[in-house]
């Protein structure tokens, strides 16, 4: 198959699904340039040309397309001002169903994430990592005001909304880990037990059907 040079046109989503899914196969140490181009048909020259600090830079880029989707799905059910509990359940289905959607990135928050902990501070790519760190903060942020909504207004039992929240995310981001297209459960089904669970361990009844 041709390749094809870095002026022609690629988009640049296309990069971004190859390089996660990359990450997925071979794990971010194991990955390469060489590797990731070939899935979209250029060589590693051209890929560097998109990417100038090769590996790192994607690896930025990636995570921060899988934030995107998501935060902006969260950001849309918050502005509708809804219960807590039916925002937070809403919220859990758009994040489950992202994942469920987007494996390879998934595991790329999962897996990969400490690489860019790593980062010191005098790195190159450390701003654009400081910056990724500070919207996936906003991110927990958002389940967290949540549950704390519904704890105050006497919507959930108490508990820890900070250690609650993680041990939610947690559990939802490693659904990229565990799930096959295919399987017993897709992705919707997955995501409405998901919500059910955690709404439960909040005290909430399920959705009468």
């Amino acid at each position: 198959m041709p390749r094809k040079p870095a002026d022609q046109t690629v988009h640049r989503e296309d990069i971004l699904r190859a390089a996660a899914a990359v990450f997925r196969e071979r794990g971010y140490a194991g990955a390469t340039m060489a590797q990731i181009a070939r899935r979209v048909r250029l060589t590693a020259g051209s890929l560097y040309h998109h990417f100038p600090a090769g590996k790192q830079d994607l690896l930025i880029a990636v995570l921060n397309a899988g934030m995107d989707i998501v935060l902006a799905q969260l950001e849309a059910i918050l502005a509708q001002k809804l219960p807590p509990d039916e925002t937070l359940r809403q919220m859990i289905e758009a994040h489950a169903l992202a994942v469920t959607q987007n494996v390879s990135v998934g595991a790329a928050m999962v897996f990969e994430i400490r690489t860019l902990i790593a980062l010191p501070s005098d790195d190159p790519s450390a701003a654009e990592r400081d910056a990724f760190l500070a919207r996936r903060d906003r991110f927990e942020r958002h389940f967290r005001t949540v549950v704390e909504r519904g704890i105050q207004e006497g919507v959930f039992r108490r508990v820890d909304a900070g250690l609650f929240t993680k041990a939610l995310l947690g559990a939802q981001n490693w659904i990229s880990v565990w799930y096959r297209e295919g399987g017993k459960l897709d992705g919707k089904q997955i995501a409405a037990h998901m919500a059910e669970t955690f709404l439960a361990a909040l005290g909430c009844l399920p959705k009468a059907s």
